[in-house]
C-alpha cells in the first residue's frame, strides 16, 4: 500500500498513479490483490491496549477500534461492538493486562466475563463529557428560570403542548411496565438515546427554540468598514474578538448582498426588506446545550466573553444552578486531580443531592467505580484511540465508504506499521 508524506491513505487508483510516476506501472486491481496477500500481524504480546467504537454508519452499525497504548497503533478491527466479539478477542490475548475504554457496558461486560484480573481504566474525557451531560440535562428541566433570569420583565405564557409530549408519556408508560430501552426503542421506532433520554427524565423540558446569532448588533461596524475597503474576513476576525460567536462561511453568506459577489446574491429589494424589518431588543434565549458549554468554559477556566460571564452571574442567583455548578465543578478538578480519595468525599457529598439528575449521575460512577479511581490514579487515557477513530473516518472517506472491514483494518494496520 502506497502512503504519503503526510500519513493519508491513497485508494487503490490514487496508489497507482503515485508508482506510474516512478516507474512501476501497476493496475488499482493487482495493488488491492497485493494488499489482501499481506498478512496481518497478531501482536498477541500486547499488554495495554485502548478500546472505542466506530461507526459503519452513524446510528445504525458500529464496529469495534482496538489501539496498542504502548507502541500507540492500531492492533485491529472488530465488525461490531457486541459483549461477545471483545471477549473473544481478548480470549486470544491473554497478555492484556490493562484496557482504557469510554464509559460503554458492553466493553465492561466482556472483560468481566474473561474471567482475567484486566485493569480497566474509564477514560477522562469521557467521564467529564459525561458530567456535561449531567448539567444539560439539568439545566434542561430549569429552562424557565433561565428564561426569567435574562428576561426578568417578561410575563410568562402558559406555552403550547410540546408534541414530543405525547411520545415521552409513551416511553414513561412502557417503562413502568418493566420494558428496557431497547424493548421500548423497536416497539416506538425511536432511537435508543431518545428512550435512554427519555426515561432519565421526570418531566418532559420545554423544546429549546434554535439559536439565533446577534448579526444586528454588528450591522453598522460591518457595512461602515467594508464600505471603506476592508476585506469581510478581516471585519469577521476583529468582531470574532470583540465576542461575535458564528463562523465564517455563515458570516459571508449573511452578508454577501454588500457585494455583487457569488455568494448568496440578493436583489436590492430583498436587501431593503432585510434592513427595514422589525428587530426586538429583547435578548435571545440561548439553547440548553450552548448554556451548558458556557457552565463548561466557566468551569475549565476558559476565556470567556462579557456576555458569557454575565450569564453565569445572573444563573447563580438560583440554588438549583449554583449546587450543580459547585458539583460539576468538584468533579472536573476530582478527576483532573491526582487523589483518589476525592472521588470518595464527592461521592459522599453528592450522592444524596435533592436533583434528581445529579444522583442517577453519581450512582453511574459508583457502578464504575474501579475503573473511575484508576482514571485518576493512572496516566492511561484513551486520546490515542479518538484519534485512530478520527484517522478511520479519513479512510473512509477516500473509499467513499465501499471499504470492506477487511481492507479498512489492513489500510489502519499497515500504515501504523509503516510509521512505527
Amino acid at each position: 500500500m502506497v502512503v504519503t508524506q503526510h500519513g493519508l491513505k491513497c485508494s487503490s487508483e490514487s496508489a497507482g498513479k503515485l508508482l506510474s510516476a516512478i516507474g512501476v506501472c501497476l493496475s488499482g486491481d493487482t495493488i488491492l490483490r497485493d494488499i489482501h496477500r499481506m498478512s496481518v500481524p497478531e501482536r498477541c504480546e500486547v499488554k495495554e491496549i485502548g478500546v472505542d467504537d466506530w461507526a459503519f454508519r452513524k446510528g445504525v452499525t458500529y464496529g469495534s477500534i482496538i489501539v496498542s497504548l504502548e507502541t500507540e497503533s492500531v492492533i485491529d478491527l472488530l465488525g461490531d461492538r457486541d459483549v461477545s466479539s471483545f471477549q473473544t478477542w481478548l480470549d486470544g490475548h491473554s497478555q492484556v493486562a490493562v484496557v482504557s475504554r469510554d464509559r460503554s457496558t458492553d466493553y465492561t461486560a466482556a472483560i468481566a466475563a474473561t474471567g482475567r484480573n484486566i485493569t480497566e481504566v474509564a477514560d477522562r474525557f469521557h467521564l467529564n463529557m459525561n458530567m456535561s451531560g449531567c448539567v444539560t440535562k439539568v439545566i434542561g428541566s430549569h429552562y424557565d428560570e433561565y428564561r426569567s433570569a435574562i428576561r426578568p420583565e417578561e410575563v410568562q405564557e402558559t406555552s403550547k403542548v410540546d408534541s414530543r409530549q405525547v411520545m415521552f408519556n409513551e416511553v414513561k408508560e412502557l417503562q413502568a411496565e418493566g420494558l428496557n430501552i431497547a424493548q421500548i426503542s423497536k416497539r416506538l421506532d425511536i432511537a435508543r438515546q431518545t428512550v435512554r433520554k427519555y426515561m432519565g427524565w421526570d418531566t418532559l423540558p420545554k423544546r429549546a427554540s434554535k439559536e439565533r446569532l446577534p448579526y444586528y448588533l454588528y450591522d453598522a461596524y460591518v457595512e461602515e468598514e467594508y464600505r471603506h475597503g476592508k476585506d469581510l474576513r478581516k471585519i469577521f476576525l476583529e468582531i470574532r474578538e470583540e465576542g461575535f460567536p458564528g463562523s465564517l462561511t455563515p458570516f459571508y453568506d449573511h452578508y454577501s448582498y454588500l457585494s455583487d459577489g457569488h455568494r448568496g446574491y440578493r436583489s436590492r429589494y430583498a436587501v431593503e426588506k432585510m434592513k427595514n424589518a422589525p428587530r426586538s431588543d429583547r435578548e435571545p434565549l440561548l439553547p440548553i446545550r450552548q448554556i451548558a458549554h458556557i457552565v463548561d468554559k466557566s468551569i475549565r477556566k476558559k476565556k470567556m466573553v462579557q456576555a458569557e460571564v454575565t450569564l453565569v452571574e445572573k444563573m447563580m442567583l438560583y440554588g438549583w444552578f449554583r449546587d450543580i455548578y459547585d458539583a460539576a465543578a468538584s468533579f472536573y478538578a476530582t478527576i483532573m486531580g491526582d487523589d483518589v480519595n476525592d472521588l470518595d468525599t464527592w461521592l459522599e457529598k453528592y450522592g444524596k443531592s435533592p436533583i434528581q439528575e445529579l444522583r442517577s449521575f453519581a450512582y453511574g460512577i459508583r457502578m464504575d467505580l474501579k475503573a473511575v479511581r484508576n482514571a485518576i490514579d493512572m496516566d492511561t487515557s484513551n486520546g490515542i484511540v479518538e484519534g485512530f477513530v478520527n484517522k478511520l473516518k479519513a479512510v473512509k472517506r477516500v473509499m467513499y465508504g465501499r471499504a470492506s472491514l477487511d481492507l479498512l483494518k489492513r489500510k489502519m494496520v499497515f500504515n501504523d506499521l509503516c510509521f512505527n
